[in-house]
């Protein structure tokens, strides 16, 4: 119950930032964006959240996450026909979620949630 809850909060402020980013530094269907932000997420929660996190802290976990949602738009704009991007908005993009999941880490640590039940 405790993932699930994690996983809405993370869903929230990543769709958000990806629904408000994208059309500014890019061009996307909303499907392709939704695409997007839901494999990021599912990438980053597993492993950020639950493995970079409890071993190797906050700033550790948010170099993964930035890694991840850089190469991870990078890769889905290869994929996905209709989703353009500009090569500074992977980089701005990324950097907005990444600050996200700061304190997305920051509830984690304080709820002690990335520990294994």
């Amino acid at each position: 119950m405790k993932n699930l809850t994690n996983l809405v909060i993370k869903t929230a402020i990543n769709l958000i930032l990806l629904l408000l980013l994208v059309p500014m530094f890019g061009r996307s269907t909303w499907t392709q964006t939704l695409i997007t932000g839901l494999l990021l997420i599912v990438v980053s929660y597993i492993v950020g959240d639950l493995w970079v996190l409890p071993k190797y802290g906050n700033v550790a976990a948010v170099i993964v996450d930035f890694t991840v949602f850089v190469l991870g738009i990078w890769a889905l704009t290869k994929a996905l026909p209709q989703f353009v991007m500009t090569s500074s908005g992977y980089w701005i993009i990324a950097l907005a979620l990444a600050a996200g999941e700061w304190f997305f880490h920051q509830y984690l640590l304080a709820t002690k949630a990335p520990q294994k039940e």
